[in-house]
């Protein structure tokens, strides 16, 4: 099965008035554990290896999705960064939020432990079943969706251990990074600017090649300068019912976020530049 890895597209982003409004939420993995019988054919296929995690510059937190599923019934449409996109990271944050309706239904009948480590030789000691310590660990379950409280770092290793003997299927990992927005300015070539003219946070998304995007959150009346490393930059404001319309940006434009009675939604324009 083809692993999906979502790669951070933006060097560098600078926010004005405080170094922490701007938030910003990336998918840094999608990758499955296949458990297949250990024959001659497949010895090297079989191998149960830790998934190696590179997590954003700046992350402060990190968010889970795991799922078991019977082989060839793997639900790979589903992702958990879709479904964290529309929700204030405020309000992912904070203590006591069910992450419930971000589960994703497991047709397994098989349960597998899963450990979390910031080094590849504890994660596959976990994996061959010997005593290792886990900044997170979750010790049985079928699908669970959560904040992976504890592990720290740029790197991490995801370790899943099937319960029982001679369990197959696919276990699906999703990792999504939320950090706080840090200046990084290396790469220039691609400036632009949007000023939140709302009264209130405003979610929206960023894309250089219109297929990877990285969701932010906009605090009212803030402005984000962006510093970019891409050729070309889309964006596109985050709505509830997904339906979103696509803007080009042009580099070294200004833009606004705004209400836009006509159409009545939240819509994005250039702000002329000053003669």
């Amino acid at each position: 099965m083809k692993k999906i890895v979502s790669i951070a597209l933006l060097c560098s982003v600078l926010v004005h008035l405080s170094a922490s409004a701007q938030k910003m939420l990336q998918e840094v993995i999608i990758d499955y554990v296949n458990l297949v019988p250990p024959n001659v054919v497949n010895k090297v296929l079989a191998k149960n290896t830790p998934i190696k995690v590179s997590l954003l510059k700046g992350t402060q937190t990190s968010f889970y999705r795991i799922s078991v599923f019977q082989p060839e019934k793997v639900n790979t449409s589903s992702r958990l960064y879709e479904s964290l996109r529309l929700v204030n990271p405020d309000t992912l944050t904070q203590k006591g939020y069910s992450f419930d309706k971000h589960l994703l239904a497991s047709n397994s009948n098989f349960k597998v432990a899963v450990g979390v480590f910031t080094d590849a030789k504890s994660a596959q000691e976990f994996i061959d079943g010997k005593p290792a310590s886990a900044c997170f660990q979750l010790d049985s379950t079928q699908s669970s969706v959560g904040i992976l409280e504890g592990c720290r770092g740029e790197e991490i290793y995801v370790a899943v251990r099937p319960i029982g003997k001679r369990k197959l299927g696919s276990i699906k990992v999703e990792v999504v990074s939320l950090a706080d927005v840090i200046e990084d300015p290396i790469n220039d070539r691609f400036p632009f600017s949007l000023q939140n003219e709302l009264n209130g946070e405003v979610a929206y998304e960023v894309s250089g090649d219109r297929l990877n995007w990285q969701a932010f959150f906009l605090p009212s009346k803030k402005r984000a300068e962006f510093k970019l490393a891409d050729t070309q930059v889309y964006m596109r404001v985050s709505t509830l019912d997904k339906v979103t319309e696509e803007y080009k940006i042009d580099s070294g434009k200004k833009y606004r976020l705004f209400w836009n009675k006509d159409k009545n939604r939240v819509d994005v324009s250039e702000i002329p530049s000053k003669k």
